[in-house]
């Protein structure tokens, strides 16, 4: 007990609750977790933010099948767990873009000539695609049509009504969560970047309300995701489990919604 409080602030836990490890933890992680953003600059901030968030580490359980793209090559998943770690993961050097790329390396999550800012959008739209396949939903990518006026095409349409009678239209994205862009706003309030994209993405559409229900799909490259995505992977992991009989299809860590 005494070496316990030498290390936390916080009063014992109740003598109910003294034979879980967990009581006895948390109050210490908590502490060295508000240190920590206490002693950081506003980037670090967003991240340690973001990767506590409960399921931004999602990625971690899914099932790891090649077939799916779930198994990543070693560089790349070191490279994953350093971004989340904040890591030194690189030699400091400047992009062909012209910016300078620091140790920690994450200039490329945002820069515009990144080949991996497409490669995320198109495997997120993908996993959307399949998911809803696997709820007997029937979708096409990219339609063509549904904004007359412009050539705007949102990612996804499904074929038949989603609910209230209308189709449900999506659109994705994938924001850095420590952009400079998102970084203006306030570092400490969890999915900032992401609930960000999705006002503009709704803004951006606002001409298909009324006719679809639109739905946009925001991630952060950190793993955070909330609001209306949340949403939508709830809904839909929820039709899987009824169309399949398989209940871990509400579970993010299952990797049967988002592989």
């Amino acid at each position: 007990m005494n070496l316990w409080q030498e290390q936390s602030i916080s009063q014992p836990p109740i003598l109910t609750l003294r034979s879980a490890q967990k009581a006895w933890d948390i109050p210490i992680v908590d502490q060295h977790y508000q240190t920590l953003l206490d002693a950081s600059s506003q980037a670090e901030r967003a991240r340690l933010v973001a990767v506590s968030a409960k399921d931004s580490g999602s990625w971690l359980n899914a099932l790891p099948l090649s077939v799916l793209g779930n198994l990543p090559e070693d560089n790349s998943f070191r490279i994953s767990a350093g971004l989340r770690l904040g890591a030194r993961l690189c030699e400091p050097h400047v992009c062909r873009c012209k910016k300078l790329v620091d140790e920690l390396g994450r200039h490329g999550l945002s820069c515009q000539l990144s080949a991996g800012r497409h490669s995320r959008h198109s495997a997120l739209n993908d996993s959307l695609h399949r998911a809803l396949i696997s709820c007997k939903v029937p979708n096409v990518l990219e339609p063509n049509g549904i904004l007359r006026d412009d050539q705007k095409r949102p990612d996804g349409l499904t074929l038949i009504p989603w609910q209230q009678g209308k189709a449900l239209v999506r659109d994705v994205t994938c924001v850095d969560t420590v952009a400079e862009t998102y970084l203006r706003g306030p570092a400490w309030r969890l999915g900032y970047a992401a609930n960000k994209a999705e006002e503009l993405k709704r803004h951006k559409y606002r001409e298909l309300d009324g006719r679809y229900l639109f739905c946009p799909v925001a991630f952060e490259t950190f793993g955070t995701f909330r609001n209306e995505a949340s949403s939508l992977i709830q809904q839909i992991g929820k039709r899987i489990a009824e169309a399949t009989g398989e209940t871990r299809s509400l579970s993010l860590n299952s990797g049967l919604i988002f592989d």
